[in-house]
């Protein structure tokens, strides 16, 4: 389908869905939450796992959040653990952090990465894209 055909095919349906936040905090500090819920269907997610008190969060979150914003089909979806054993570190077996998850287009579990690995979770994230 050519440009014109798809723009006439567009206002014909009314427009097309809009794309989802690019990153969104999904709780405040130690709340529990649905994790599953979040992941976007047809977009590579990466759930970051943090904590206020967890510096080396703050660095690996910004450098991978740096490497994904160009990547449309790539989105990121933040998780405050909070200090200590709190119920949603439970949960997601939060043991150390940075913790990184990277979720398929399919919205299923593919990576699990924690601390300098972390810092691999965008070249995974294009080689989801690829599949």
């Amino acid at each position: 389908m050519n440009a014109k055909a798809l723009a006439l095919f567009v206002a014909a349906c009314g427009s097309a869905p809009a794309p989802p936040a690019k990153s969104l905090q999904l709780n405040r500090a130690g709340e529990q939450v649905d994790v599953g819920a979040a992941l976007v269907l047809d977009y590579i997610t990466i759930v970051d796992f943090w904590s206020a008190s967890c510096a080396a969060c703050a660095i690996v979150g910004g450098k991978v959040a740096e490497q994904v914003a160009n990547e449309p089909r790539v989105v990121l979806r933040k998780v405050d653990v909070g200090d200590g054993f709190t119920p949603v570190a439970r949960t997601y077996q939060i043991g150390a952090l940075p913790h990184l998850n990277v979720y398929d287009r399919k919205r299923r579990l593919r990576y699990i990465l924690v601390g300098n690995d972390c810092l691999r979770a965008p070249a995974l994230a294009r080689e989801l894209l690829a599949e």
